[in-house]
C-alpha cells in the first residue's frame, strides 16, 4: 500500500480531510468533462470520497494516491454515461410503445364507429334484427315472435344485415366477431 494512503487505512480524519481538500475540485472538474452537469460531477466525486473512507482498510492502492482517485472518477463516470444512455434508450422505447398504443387505440375506436355506423345504415327492420340477434342475444323464434313476423323472414333479414355488413366492412371481415362484440358493450 502507497505510504500515502497508510494513515487514512489506519483511520487518520486529518490525512483524510487532507486528502478531500487537495483533490476534491479538480476531481469534480475531471467529473465535468464527462458528464457536463456539475451537481452530478460533484455528487459522484462526493460518493467516491465517501467509498473511499468506508472501504479504507480494505483497499490495496498501487498507484499513486492521485493516479487511483483520477482513475475511479474516470471510472464512475462512464459508468454513469453509460447507465444515462440506457436510461434515455428505455425512456425512448417506452415512448414508441406510448404512441404505438395511442395509434392502436385510435384504429380501434376508428373501427367499433364503422362498425356502428354501418349497422345504423341498414334498413330499419334488418337492423333491428340484427341487433336483437347480436346485441340481446335472441334465437329466430323469439325475433319473430317479438316483431310479429315469421322466422324465415327473421332468417332473410339476417341474412341480407350480414351480407351488407360484410360488403361495407369487407377491410374488416376477420375482426367482425369481435367489433360486434365491442359495440354491444362487450369490451
Amino acid at each position: 500500500m502507497q505510504g500515502e494512503f497508510a494513515l487514512i487505512a489506519a483511520g487518520d480524519r486529518e490525512a483524510f480531510e487532507a486528502l478531500f481538500r487537495l483533490h476534491y475540485r479538480p476531481l469534480c472538474g475531471f467529473a465535468m468533462g464527462y458528464l457536463k452537469d456539475a451537481d452530478r460531477a460533484e455528487d459522484l466525486v462526493q460518493d467516491l470520497f465517501f467509498r473511499l473512507w468506508l472501504d479504507r482498510t480494505k483497499l490495496n492502492i498501487t498507484t499513486s494516491v492521485k493516479a487511483y482517485l483520477f482513475a475511479a472518477v474516470r471510472n464512475r463516470c462512464l459508468n454513469a454515461v453509460k447507465a444515462g444512455a440506457r436510461v434515455r434508450a428505455l425512456n425512448e422505447e417506452a415512448d414508441d410503445r406510448l404512441e404505438e398504443v395511442e395509434r392502436s387505440e385510435d384504429e380501434h375506436a376508428e373501427r367499433i364507429a364503422r362498425v356502428q355506423a354501418a349497422i345504423e345504415a341498414l334498413p330499419t327492420e334488418r337492423r333491428k334484427v340484427f341487433k336483437l340477434s347480436r346485441y340481446e342475444g335472441l334465437k329466430y323464434h323469439e325475433i319473430a315472435e317479438r316483431l310479429g313476423i315469421s322466422v324465415k323472414t327473421v332468417e332473410n333479414q339476417m341474412g341480407s344485415a350480414l351480407k351488407s355488413l360484410r360488403t361495407e366492412l369487407r377491410d374488416l371481415v376477420p375482426l367482425l366477431p369481435w367489433l360486434f362484440w365491442l359495440t354491444e358493450g362487450g369490451g
